[in-house]
């Protein structure tokens, strides 16, 4: 399971690359998600806020950057399936 979340994680990555549109402010906020989900997978941290945070970004993205937000959405699948 941390194998295909490590791999949603840097489709994200990719995309985030990717997206040319995307302003500072979301690039940074997704960067740090991106930074405490490998936190957690590590052992390092524990970030109860984490799934509600993924879910606004998903929200958020559901106009204008579908694929992100599809993204975001399979790695709160993953988290969730995994018991965090």
């Amino acid at each position: 399971m941390h194998e295909q979340l490590k791999a949603k994680l840097a489709h994200l990555r990719e995309s985030l690359s990717s997206i040319e549109q995307l302003d500072d402010e979301s690039r940074s906020l997704l960067s740090q998600l991106d930074e405490d989900i490998q936190g957690v997978l590590a052992g390092q941290t524990s970030d109860d806020s984490l799934d509600s945070r993924i879910e606004q970004q998903a929200v958020q993205f559901e106009g204008k950057h579908p694929q992100m937000s599809a993204i975001l959405r399979d790695i709160m699948d993953a988290l969730s399936k995994m018991g965090i």
